[in-house]
């Protein structure tokens, strides 16, 4: 059992013990009436603005769509760096001095 499922079965049984120690405050017995788990849930949803998902959905496309665009960019830049021959005396002089070697 790991760590934090430990932590969560102490800490349901304190919260038990301490209703059940409490003369005043019975433990509920029944059921909660049908439906209040779902408005529970669509209440919460409400509360943490569920339209801000669209928004952060949004920016993030927008930045996945970026961070793609400057992939492709640097990757075709080292390709073209890489194609491209070398021009320049040295690198012709260096070639030819490896080339005549066994």
């Amino acid at each position: 059992m790991k760590n934090s499922d430990h932590s969560l079965d102490r800490l349901l049984q304190a919260a038990a013990q301490s209703s059940a120690s409490r003369p005043g405050r019975a433990m509920p017995e029944e059921e909660p009436p049908f439906g209040f788990t779902a408005r529970v849930v669509s209440g919460w949803l409400a509360a943490t603005g569920r339209d801000r998902m669209g928004i952060e959905a949004l920016w993030f496309r927008r930045a996945l769509l970026c961070a793609v665009a400057v992939m492709a960019v640097s990757v075709s830049w080292s390709y073209k760096e890489v194609t491209i021959a070398p021009n320049d005396d040295m690198a012709i002089a260096s070639y030819d001095a490896s080339a005549d070697l066994p």
